[in-house]
């Protein structure tokens, strides 16, 4: 269960970084919420992991793994980094319709690629939530 609290913390560094990234780069503050509201959901991970390791109470294990699931496994991982990076950038380098792009990823939510580092920390979060889920599922299946 330790590597997918490691894992999820690595996730939310990750997107930290790269949300506060981009609110530079884009002029963009509100891109920082992220940062905070991630923050808050690991706390609440962090003291779930904690109590159930120290009471073995099924209720915070099961909160654990549904917010680690929904927020960082889905939210970030699947959402974030797979369909606002990934699928993105293989649209716009495989050379979709910039009017399809810009109905698919409307501004000013979102950009089209023209900052390296912003999308590779994007993409990633795709693979970093994958791995989250992976672990996530492990600990769920040791637990039953």
């Amino acid at each position: 269960m330790g590597k997918s609290l490691l894992t999820t913390i690595f996730l939310y560094v990750l997107t930290a970084f790269h949300h506060y990234y981009g609110a530079l780069v884009y002029n963009t503050p509100w891109r920082t919420h992220v940062v905070l509201f991630g923050g808050a959901v690991l706390l609440l991970l962090t003291l779930c992991f904690i109590l159930y390791s120290w009471q073995k109470k099924r209720v915070f294990l099961n909160l654990y793994l549904l917010l680690a699931f929904i927020v960082f496994g889905v939210g970030i991982g699947i959402f974030e980094g797979g369909y606002n990076h990934l699928v993105k950038d293989i649209l716009f380098f495989s050379g979709a319709k910039l009017s399809t792009l810009q109905w698919l990823y409307p501004s000013p939510a979102y950009e089209m690629p023209n900052n390296f580092l912003f999308e590779a920390t994007g993409i990633l979060q795709f693979f970093v939530g994958i791995t989250a889920i992976y672990y996530l599922r492990r600990a769920f299946k040791t637990a039953i």
